[in-house]
């Protein structure tokens, strides 16, 4: 069982940006890619009492993913180090944890020549800048 963390306004799409999330659904997901939603968890504000990437990171730790629609590269690193894998994708909840669920063996199976935590979803939807923002 994998525990997935979404950034979700709704419940119901993948549709916030992981920094800018202030809550998110938590998932347990079965390798046949059924799931439940746990609990939804509110990000606290961080040491400088802003919401942001830094302190979801913190406070998501027990997962094994994350599903945003956005995701800066500040983030993926942070949540990469922790061993936590982050992708970037926009879609009904549903679908995203089925397909994350019923394929997450192969997508964490590292590839030879590549840096650890790589994966062609690492992106911020193409509008990431070299500062680690998204525009």
């Amino acid at each position: 069982m994998l525990k997935i963390a979404v950034a979700s306004n709704d419940g119901n799409s993948v549709d916030e940006h992981f920094g800018r999330a202030r809550a998110f659904h938590i998932y347990e997901v079965e390798d046949d890619g059924t799931s439940r939603l746990v609990e939804q968890r509110e990000i606290k504000p961080g040491a400088e009492g802003a919401h942001g990437s830094d302190a979801a990171v913190e406070q998501l730790s027990d997962v094994n993913a994350v599903l945003a629609a956005q995701i800066g590269p500040n983030a993926q690193g942070a949540l990469t180090r922790r061993g936590i894998r982050s992708f970037a994708l926009k879609g009904p909840v549903d679908r995203a944890l089925a397909s994350y669920g019923k394929r997450h063996k192969l997508l964490d199976v590292a590839i030879p020549g590549l840096p650890d935590g790589y994966s062609a979803e690492k992106r911020c939807g193409g509008g990431c800048s070299s500062k680690g923002g998204c525009k």
